[in-house]
């Protein structure tokens, strides 16, 4: 009985934190302009990825996204979202330039964005969002194949 208390709690812990739709948000770009999610949400399939400079599998997930954002191109929305620290802005900066991604990223130092669907912190972490603003996919952690169940999500959600 108490360890039903207990999922029960976190059942209901979990609905009240984590929200079903995505509300609007604005981030800095790399660039140092504001963008705000409101210019995709509702037009377009997002995928919102936080990650760190400093986690590998992050880096590694990155190119795959980068890849699913040139293949889908206007249906989709990549945003990576970086939770480096401020101090570390320079170095998100030039490794992003670095790679060329074709798709939009953001720096969260603050976790204030983060903080809302990704409490634990864990990166990288993974993000679906559909036209009608819900979250109908999340996933912690990248392994080689993740971007195939990624990519068959992005492709379901096309097709409504």
């Amino acid at each position: 009985m108490k360890h039903k208390t207990i999922i029960i709690v976190l059942f209901l812990f979990s609905i009240t934190i984590f929200p079903s739709s995505l509300p609007d948000f604005s981030l800095k770009k790399i660039d140092g302009t504001q963008f705000s999610v409101s210019e995709v949400l509702g037009k377009k399939i997002i995928v919102i990825d936080f990650w760190a400079t400093w986690c590998k599998p992050c880096k590694k997930l990155l190119k795959k996204l980068d890849e699913l954002s040139r293949e889908f191109g206007e249906s989709i929305s990549v945003l990576a979202i970086s939770t480096d620290e401020s101090s570390s802005f320079s170095r998100v900066e030039s490794f992003v330039k670095s790679r060329g991604y074709s798709f939009t990223v953001l720096h969260d130092p603050d976790s204030a964005v983060s903080g809302i669907f990704n409490p634990a912190g864990k990166v990288p972490y993974t993000m679906i969002v559909d036209l009608e603003k819900k979250i109908v996919f999340t996933h912690s952690g990248y392994i080689p194949g993740f971007e195939k169940e990624l990519k068959e999500q992005i492709v379901e959600l096309i097709k409504k």
